[in-house]
């Protein structure tokens, strides 16, 4: 008869930040929805950048019904601003996720080469978003706005440029798209 092996002693493993900006979207998604008040979201947003392992979100999302970070499905692009501003050139080989809480997130996608297709996804709560895109691109815009705005501004002429396709929802903010 052999003994059975000792259990191993489990690791738990660090977060990433891009964990820990997965865990404050479902806290903004929490306060929207009505399930937090602000003074709990201010408190938990806090202790998740405080977090240090996996296990340290688990009592900050439990009770929302969400104890563990969601994976992106795809491995987007990610652009987050929260109660800050950030200008950025994305990644434009893959899908791209721009997402804004009291915040702006302004993206440069004039470099989208001449025939490519991409999608934005533009979440935003009491944020902005801005996009520049070139003057030859074709922007459909597919998403929604709550109290907010979305606008793409200048002509379209869509001959030979990129196709940008805009998905997502602005709560009490705004979408901008300018062509450069």
């Amino acid at each position: 008869m052999s003994l059975p092996e000792p259990a191993r002693p489990v690791v738990p493993l660090r977060l990433s930040n891009d964990e820990r900006e997965r865990a404050v979207e479902l806290l903004n998604r929490a306060v929207a929805d009505g399930r937090l008040t602000w003074p709990e979201h201010a408190e938990r947003v806090e202790a998740v950048y405080a977090a240090r392992v996996t296990g340290d979100l688990r009592p900050l999302l439990s009770d929302l019904g969400a104890a563990e970070v969601v994976p992106l499905p795809d491995g987007a692009t990610e652009v987050s601003a929260v109660l800050s501003k950030i200008v950025r050139v994305p990644d434009v080989s893959r899908r791209i996720h721009a997402r804004s809480l009291f915040g702006a997130v302004v993206l440069n996608l004039v470099s989208v080469p001449p025939g490519a297709d991409i999608e934005v996804q533009v979440d935003a709560f009491c944020g902005k978003v801005q996009l520049m895109v070139a003057d030859d691109a074709t922007v459909i815009d597919d998403g929604a706005a709550i109290m907010g705005k979305r606008a793409v501004y200048g002509e379209q002429d869509g001959n030979g440029g990129p196709r940008i396709r805009l998905t997502g929802t602005v709560k009490l903010g705004n979408l901008k798209v300018f062509r450069v």
